[in-house]
């Protein structure tokens, strides 16, 4: 199929009609909380269809949402919360969180998502960095905050475990609050969320995202996942990340209701729940694709599947899922391309005419201009490695660059166009093809891991003396973390040492980031400077012997 019909609807975008849609204008301001639930309130209409873990169920509507989070504004407001200040959310998949995001962004503060799958390090340089006043998080994850940041006034939702001592119950406190609200107005160009997303030389960067973003996923949410009214839809990410919660507010901004599980899904469990769900339109990622595949034929053909639109994001799909699915449940999985800084640009379009290359990235989405850069921002020659760059729209922009961080900002841009890191390859045709990383940045299972952070962790076991990390290729995961060690004098290497180093970073980062593999070296690769030169690493481990862990 030629890309002349792709071409041809993209002309056909216009970012003052994707404003007029969320009742905006170019100049006014705008309140997020008002555009995402109020303008659908006053019906029973559903917001959440929620499933707990422990098999609890709750629907909660627009018109809920609506006051719980006027309710939850009005509490942030007599805390002093105001314009520009952070309230963070350390919270499972639960309709509490989506109430305190709302909230927050009604209060017109900036919402700061964190992970539960983060540890006590993890937590506690974010909530410093951010300058957080407010810590809303779940009686479940509690114990995991760190003493130093128990000085935060902390929200609470109690699940089965009891309140910590200070802290103040989430249902007690909003309950005692008005379920009217006046929200505060703020510009497009204010931030609205704070993301840390990982680097390669040093701690997280946060990345101020716009309150512009909602209507620079407004592409997105029309053409790749094509997302409508009637549609059940299931976006299986975390809204502590920045797929997850995209998929989230923009679904509720377009009045779709979302479906949330709190239990992170295995294969098995999404393919129940498609079923039992009638699920027609999923947003998931590559390793849980993966992982349904290789479930036993018998145990796959036991669930009906009535799944129409399936959507990938958080690291490249190989061209081979996109073949099973095809094969399998007769739909083309749509690779989708985004980042923290980006937002959602390139993609395969589940709403536009176009041809679905098996492995391809896809091509720039309606009112997104993309490129492929050198070093000095100039376009690169087809199926020529280079950057991805992005040119801005005035009307499109969805990040404002990196939090109390101007050089690092200033540093995103080559000529004009914003560089992340990543880099592609262009056809002839136009379609994005992934080429890697231009630094050391691991994606696992659409988790994106710094090295820094996870090393940090490991020189934090008493043995070690010195630790590199790199991504291992891996069938399922895309990559895995493996970390190379040095030990000090006096220790060796065991199955069991590695075993307790994976602990440690579990325990201080998070489960998502320990190392997989851990091979035990005398030296570690350096340039002259000291620096740890990771590329030859990834170049001699293919073949190397190594500790798993589990």
């Amino acid at each position: 199929m030629s890309t002349t019909a792709y071409h041809h609807a993209c002309g056909a975008f216009r970012w003052d009609e994707a404003l007029r849609g969320l009742d905006w204008t170019s100049t006014g301001s705008v309140n997020l909380g008002r555009t995402i639930v109020d303008r659908h309130a006053g019906s029973s209409r559903a917001a959440l269809r929620w499933f707990g873990k422990a098999g609890q169920r709750r629907t909660v509507t627009f018109d809920e949402l609506s006051r719980l989070s006027n309710r939850f504004a009005n509490w942030l407001r007599g805390r002093g919360v105001g314009k520009g200040d952070r309230v963070a959310g350390y919270l499972p998949r639960i309709p509490e969180t989506v109430v305190v995001m709302l909230g927050t962004w009604k209060a017109g503060a900036v919402y700061v998502p964190i992970f539960t799958g983060f540890g006590p390090d993890a937590i506690e340089f974010r909530l410093r960095h951010s300058g957080a006043k407010i810590l809303c998080t779940h009686s479940e994850y509690r114990s995991r905050i760190p003493t130093a940041s128990r000085t935060i006034a902390t929200l609470t939702v109690q699940g089965s475990g009891p309140l910590a001592d200070n802290d103040i119950g989430f249902a007690a406190a909003v309950d005692r609050q008005s379920e009217r609200f006046d929200v505060t107005e703020v510009r497009r160009d204010e931030p609205a969320v704070l993301l840390y997303t990982s680097g390669s030389t040093g701690p997280p960067k946060g990345v101020a995202i716009a309150t512009n973003f909602l209507a620079a996923i407004q592409p997105y949410m029309r053409y790749a996942l094509d997302l409508g009214v009637d549609d059940a839809f299931w976006p299986t990410g975390d809204p502590g990340w920045g797929y997850g919660l995209i998929c989230y507010m923009g679904a509720l901004a377009m009045g779709v209701p979302v479906i949330v599980h709190e239990a992170t899904p295995t294969a098995e469990y999404c393919l129940a729940h498609l079923g039992d769900e009638h699920v027609t339109n999923l947003a998931t990622t590559p390793t849980l694709l993966r992982s349904i595949m290789a479930l036993p034929e018998g145990t796959r053909r036991r669930h009906s599947v009535r799944v129409r639109k399936v959507s990938s994001c958080g690291e490249p799909l190989n061209a081979e899922v996109v073949t099973f699915f095809r094969r399998h449940w007769g739909i083309t999985v749509m690779d989708q391309y985004g980042s923290s800084e980006f937002g959602l640009p390139i993609g395969n379009c589940n709403a536009l005419p176009m041809e679905v290359r098996p492995g391809s990235m896809g091509l720039p989405l309606p009112g997104c201009t993309m490129a492929v850069v050198d070093d000095e921002g100039r376009e690169a020659a087809p199926n020529v490695v280079g950057h991805i760059g992005m040119r801005v729209d005035p009307e499109g922009y969805y990040s404002l660059g990196y939090w109390g961080d101007e050089s690092r900002t200033r540093g995103l841009f080559r000529s004009g166009w914003m560089t992340i890191g990543d880099l592609a390859r262009r056809d002839g045709d136009g379609y994005f093809w992934f080429e890697g990383r231009a630094d050391d940045v691991i994606k696992s299972a659409g988790y994106r891991i710094g090295p820094f952070e996870v090393e940090s962790a490991i020189l934090c076991h008493p043995a070690v003396a010195e630790a590199a990390v790199i991504g291992k290729p891996d069938p399922l995961r895309g990559q895995i973390v493996k970390a190379f060690v040095v030990l000090k004098p006096g220790h060796a290497s065991s199955p069991g040492l590695s075993e307790e180093i994976a602990d440690v970073v579990k325990d201080r980062v998070g489960r998502h980031q320990y190392p997989r593999e851990i091979e035990f070296v005398e030296t570690l690769p350096k340039t002259e400077t000291g620096k740890i030169q990771r590329f030859v690493l990834r170049t001699a481990s293919s073949g190397s012997p190594s500790e798993e862990t589990a």
